[in-house]
């Protein structure tokens, strides 16, 4: 059950950022009332997946600490569409975008110390992928307090899709890791727990099967 909350978990994650790439990438499509809800609706789903994601880890690691800044950074992008004062409402963004970066690169550094296997190399490279995306719509923010909209529709959108990817590489890595976990248990599971003779023999097979990988 814990793996599939965690799974769960990064899906969500993954579905809020695209979303928010989604309406930041609608500039000529929808009113701006719209992009900042479709903005809203994303970072929103982002703060749920990576609490729901830290609520899952029993001990304090790196990964709990990372899910949980990004939470608060989508929280803080959040608030920021439900303000009227424009250059605060950009100021929120860019402190929101820079704590989910910081939050993002502290998961990848969970993931260089965690032994997982290939997985581990899918979520290092997500989570770094989402921290340069969060890091370019940070940059890209700050252009519009210098009245340089061009720019920074340019960073915001290439960001939101560089996260949106990053999200996307450490939803499958994330996946992988848990399913795999959940086989390790599943066959170490020992024989006097089998419940029936087909479960024994499944069991025995799993566990020739795995002598020999190894």
């Amino acid at each position: 059950m814990k793996n599939q909350v965690e799974i769960a978990s990064v899906w969500v994650q993954a579905i809020g950022a695209i979303l928010a790439a989604l309406g930041n990438s609608a500039w000529n499509l929808l009113s701006e009332e719209e992009i900042k809800d479709l903005d809203l609706i994303g970072n929103v789903l982002q703060t749920f997946g990576n609490a729901v994601q830290a609520d899952q880890q029993e001990t304090i690691t790196y990964e709990k600490i990372g899910a949980e800044i990004q939470a608060i950074g989508n929280t803080v992008v959040a608030s920021s569409y439900i303000l009227l004062e424009d250059e605060l409402e950009s100021k929120l963004i860019i402190k929101g975008n820079w704590l989910q970066a910081f939050g993002a690169i502290v998961e990848a550094v969970d993931e260089v110390f965690d032994n997982s296997g290939k997985e581990q190399t899918l979520n290092i490279l997500g989570n770094t992928t989402q921290a340069v995306g969060n890091s370019f719509q940070a940059i890209g923010e700050k252009h519009i307090l210098f009245n340089n909209n061009d720019k920074r529709k340019f960073l915001v959108i290439s960001g939101s899709w560089i996260q949106a990817v990053g999200t996307i590489l450490n939803a499958i890595g994330q996946t992988d890791e848990e399913l795999t976990e959940n086989n390790h248990v599943n066959q170490n599971k020992s024989m006097e727990d089998a419940t029936s003779f087909y479960e024994q023999e499944n069991l025995k097979h799993a566990r020739k099967a795995r002598s020999k990988y190894y």
